[in-house]
């Protein structure tokens, strides 16, 4: 887990404010006793220090008491009071979540700092606005923030602290998958670290490049890098920070196999966690012990964690990505026991919150694109008021020239021409601006409009697997029901191993197509024992298509495959062909399913049991109209082979390459 160092570091936990409500009590008792003899200055800046020391409690409080610094500064002329207020609303209001809100104070702060030259407000200003950035994941603009924070500081030779945001830029680059750059900045941020604060900041280093060094499975470096983050925590009597650095040292043993260690450290990650109420910790404890007593096929014990791990999780909103890997592990632990039937259960919600993840990773980005459009919505608010704040001096003042010079008609008549003139230029220029802002909308509506193509995809796809798999667990029914309980076994097992493929391969809509034909190898096979073995098949590639590069829709071919079986060949007596072939044609790949059945439109297959219309069939030709748009040949071509006693059906599909 990586540590936080950065401005919204002083948001404490709902847990934590509690204990620290008497000494808050006594620090806002001494300033309210300062305040009785303070200057006006200090008393702005004794206001602004009191919702530092409210906020943890109420950020409403602490709004007002800012806003109240901001009026006291702008009575006496205090400039850098208003600065360091603007600066204190913008970070409470990034803790409460409200972005635009922050960003728009944040602004106004910078504004002022700069107007000012108050360098070391703008390199505060920098640094927050770096993060807010972040936050709502706009990672180029958070990058820019952090290096003007950084050449600033060097430019001017600041006397400031600039490891923070060496860390932070550190941390931004790891969430970007630079890792290299990540352990450059780290490495940075300890050569610039003052000395007072040397000992926090290299433990804080340490603990991110243990991150670093988990995610790339180095356990043994990560191992040593826990350890001594460990120490340091024990030594400050951090039992938060300590908690996180015991559960870190045992998915370290856990993942090189030393159970006796890696149980001690988890349990006592656990017991701090449940002292602190530290829900988080709490249910990552539960799920690595499930975890490593079911890598020693203790089985007992790995469910009765990973019971105590998905009771905890229904209580929590959202956390999908926890809840999909509680459920996928209790699934493999049931499964291994031979508990069928649980094991399908907790697999079927596995799949349920699977799903959820994908749909809270789009609404994630739509909200951070709304963000963004929020913010782009307040600055033009702001950039509007103030032309209606100069519009409405500029009357004020030609009233009051009115008033002192209506004998000089020559002055106003220039006056007023002169006026004219700059309010045209002012009207070209907003209608540039507003030109440029139709076509920024524009744009945004492009990819809004892109981001629902590809939704539409995913939920087409989405709707093959279960239709699939619906027919497979129909036939695996019927084997058990007619008391063929070893095909049923042996149908299982294929399914399962089809199954796992789907799975692996359901975040993406297309597959290479070795992939795609792995799957309809397994496909087939499952048909083949469903019905006897009464049919052969074959799949045939031509060699000039590479296999491994080229992506194809996936299952696409997969439903035309079923109506060749099920409606071709299982009414038609005696022997049963079924041909799969895939040939490059320039732009296409051309599929080309062929049976020897009975045909289209014999009566035979009209009183066939298989009838009725294919749900699969139906979805898939949404898929097919879909990829329709990008070309104007037609993609279907189905052909009823009648050449004397010789009959069956040939389907062509043509799948563009892009």
């Amino acid at each position: 887990m990586r540590v936080p160092t950065s401005i919204f570091k002083t948001f404490l936990p709902l847990f934590l404010v509690t204990g620290f409500c008497s000494a808050q009590t006594q620090k806002l008792d001494s300033l309210k006793a300062l305040m009785k003899t303070a200057d006006d200055t200090t008393m702005v800046n004794l206001i602004r220090w009191q919702g530092n020391y409210t906020r943890p409690q109420s950020t409403e409080d602490a709004l007002k008491l800012y806003q109240q610094s901001i009026e006291k500064a702008k009575q006496i002329g205090f400039m850098r009071g208003e600065i360091k207020a603007l600066y204190s609303i913008g970070i409470t209001y990034g803790m409460a979540g409200n972005y635009p809100e922050s960003l728009y104070h944040l602004r106004q702060s910078l504004t002022l700092a700069t107007v000012n030259k108050e360098f070391e407000d703008i390199s505060l200003n920098y640094g927050a606005l770096g993060i807010v950035y972040k936050r709502i994941g706009d990672y180029s603009t958070s990058q820019d923030y952090y290096l003007k924070d950084l050449k600033l500081a060097d430019s001017l030779q600041l006397d400031t602290d600039k490891s923070d945001t060496y860390i932070n830029l550190g941390i931004l680059y790891d969430l970007m998958g630079q890792q290299e750059k990540a352990i450059e900045s780290y490495e940075k941020a300890l050569e610039v670290v003052p000395e007072p604060d040397r000992a926090n900041k290299e433990k804080t280093v340490l603990v991110n490049l243990g991150v670093i060094d988990l995610e790339n499975g180095n356990y043994e470096a990560a191992l040593n890098k826990f350890l001594k983050g460990a120490t340091y925590d024990k030594a400050q009597n951090d039992e938060i920070n300590l908690s996180n650095s015991y559960g870190e040292i045992g998915t370290c043993y856990l993942n090189l196999g030393r159970w006796k260690l890696a149980e001690d450290y988890l349990m006592e990650s656990l017991k701090l966690a449940k002292k602190l109420s530290l829900k988080q910790e709490v249910l990552v404890a539960y799920q690595n012990l499930a975890d490593m007593w079911f890598r020693q096929k203790k089985y007992g014990r790995a469910i009765e964690y990973s019971n105590k791990n998905l009771k905890s999780l229904k209580t929590m909103v959202g956390a999908y990505a926890q809840k999909k890997n509680a459920h996928e592990l209790a699934s493999r632990i049931h499964e291994e026991m031979g508990q069928l039937p649980n094991a399908i259960e907790h697999l079927d919600q596995m799949m349920a919150y699977k799903d959820s993840l994908l749909n809270e990773a789009k609404v994630r980005e739509i909200q951070n694109l709304q963000v963004q459009h929020d913010v782009y919505l307040k600055d033009r608010e702001i950039k509007e008021n103030k032309l209606q704040l100069e519009l409405l001096n500029t009357r004020v003042a030609l009233n009051s020239k009115r008033i002192f010079y209506l004998s000089i008609i020559i002055f106003l008549m220039l006056f007023s021409a002169g006026l004219l003139y700059f309010r045209f230029r002012a009207k070209k220029r907003a209608n540039v601006l507003l030109q440029n802002k139709n076509q920024l909308i524009s744009q945004q509506k492009e990819v809004i409009e892109d981001m629902n193509l590809e939704l539409e995809k995913r939920m087409l796809r989405a709707q093959i697997n279960p239709h699939f798999m619906f027919n497979s667990l129909n036939s695996i029914q019927h084997l058990i029901n007619s008391g063929d309980r070893v095909r049923a076994l042996r149908y299982l097992s294929k399914f399962s191993k089809l199954l796992r493929q789907v799975l692996e391969s359901s975040v993406n809509i297309n597959l290479v197509l070795s992939e795609e034909i792995e799957l309809l190898k397994i496909y087939l096979e499952l048909e083949s024992l469903r019905f006897d073995n009464s049919f052969t098949y074959s799949i045939n590639v031509d060699d000039s298509i590479d296999i491994m590069e080229q992506e194809v829709p996936m299952l696409l071919v997969q439903p035309y495959l079923e109506n060749a079986i099920l409606h071709g060949l299982m009414p038609k007596k005696g022997p049963k062909k079924l041909s799969v072939s895939f040939t490059d044609k320039m732009q296409f790949i051309e599929c080309i399913v062929e049976d020897n059945g009975i045909g289209l439109g014999s009566k035979p297959a009209a009183d066939h049991k298989y009838k009725g219309l294919s749900r699969g069939m139906s979805i898939t030709a949404k898929r097919i109209e879909a990829m329709q748009k990008f070309t104007d040949k037609n993609l279907i071509t189905v052909e009823n082979i009648v050449d004397g006693t010789k009959t069956g059906t040939k389907v062509t599909i043509l799948i563009p390459k892009n």
